[in-house]
């Protein structure tokens, strides 16, 4: 490990990394298994004052090795052969037995806890789904985690669909309702009802915008790229359905979506079903995409510890820039702060600043020729 001091390391987790969830296991769970192994991996590391390795450089006496420990050796001073050496390196600690016996780690137990960090995620995942999850750690559940919220990134999901079956909570595993033919279905019917389904939820997007489609203001919306809904609490809205995997009676849909869920998507593959005249189950929902984040940066579970998750909070930190998570926004900057306007209120308000310092500017001269 490279760090020799915990709280060095537990100073740098503020920010915000990317997850892979695997399939049965539920958002809380996930939260405090990374929160246990971060306790776990600081309190592997010296944390109280007496086990912290020292380095001393001083004129014939010691010098710190932390990587080994148990070894010590003295280095002569300098000899008629040429030999240069103007220090006598040991290797030593600071006291390893704690003076005040009321300070040590037996006494005071482990310094860190799993309820120390402070962890919340985007967007949430189904126990039953699996995919990335973008969670935030310390400072940045505050500030960047709603941003990020705010954003409305499109999501990519993989949906796997089960042609003749049809139970209670569309999932393999639920009280099954009855069973259907499917031979009759080919990828050229499929592809034809998934177009149906795009266009179907591309017709109410401007209405979740907060705009009549026949107005000025949708089609200045329009021109700006995608479609987005004005808040959260709209319903689920689809940007594309696509058949890429076809093998009866098995089918992988790729959903390109908004404010949805993994029951949507699951209730999408029942539906499907319905209006080929057969039924589906839905086996399996995988994130793939959130906005900027991919598979590739998510961390699997064998790397929820320490080093990894500092390693990726570098990473993302590409991923949550202003400009990434603001679209159509104009970004000033300050001596303070950054300030996050939009385009015709950050106009205006360079436009009067202008004006001011014109105004200032004229000023001056006056008052310097009316001084005594």
């Amino acid at each position: 490990m490279r760090f020799k001091w915990a709280p060095q390391a537990a100073r740098l987790l503020n920010g915000v990394f990317c997850v892979y969830k695997p399939e049965g296991m539920s958002e809380k769970v996930l939260r405090q298994k990374i929160q246990a192994n971060l306790a776990k991996d600081l309190n592997a590391l010296p944390c109280y004052k007496y086990e912290r390795v020292k380095k001393k450089y001083t004129e014939n006496q010691t010098k710190v090795y932390p990587d080994d420990l148990n070894e010590s050796f003295q280095l002569q001073p300098a000899t008629e052969e040429g030999h240069s050496s103007y220090f006598t390196p040991t290797v030593t600690t600071l006291p390893s037995v704690c003076e005040d016996i009321s300070e040590h780690r037996l006494v005071l137990g482990d310094r860190y806890l799993p309820e120390d960090f402070r962890i919340s995620n985007v967007t949430g995942l189904h126990h039953k789904s699996s995919g990335i999850m973008i969670c935030g750690i310390g400072s940045a559940t505050r500030n960047k985690v709603p941003l990020l919220k705010s954003a409305q990134f499109l999501r990519v999901y993989h949906v796997k669909g089960r042609f003749g079956y049809c139970t209670h909570d569309f999932s393999p595993d639920g009280p099954l309702i009855e069973r259907t033919t499917f031979h009759h279905i080919n990828k050229v019917l499929v592809d034809k009802v998934c177009a149906s389904i795009q266009a179907n939820h591309q017709k109410q997007l401007f209405e979740y915008a907060g705009v009549h489609p026949q107005s000025d203001e949708a089609y200045q919306l329009a021109c700006r790229g995608l479609v987005r809904p004005d808040t959260s609490d709209t319903p689920p809205m689809i940007y594309g359905v696509k058949c890429i995997h076809f093998d009866l009676p098995d089918i992988t849909l790729e959903l390109h979506a908004i404010n949805e869920e993994s029951v949507y998507l699951s209730k999408i593959i029942h539906d499907l079903g319905l209006r080929l005249k057969s039924s589906a189950v839905c086996p399996q929902v995988r994130r793939i995409r959130h906005g900027h984040f991919t598979v590739e940066n998510a961390l699997l579970r064998k790397d929820w510890k320490l080093e990894a998750i500092l390693d990726n909070i570098k990473l993302c930190e590409e991923y949550t820039k202003p400009d990434k998570l603001v679209s159509e926004f104009n970004i000033e900057q300050s001596s303070d702060d950054v300030k996050l306007l939009p385009q015709n209120i950050s106009g205006e308000i360079s436009q009067k600043s202008l004006i001011e310092k014109c105004a200032l500017e004229c000023q001056i001269p006056e008052k310097i020729n009316n001084l005594p």
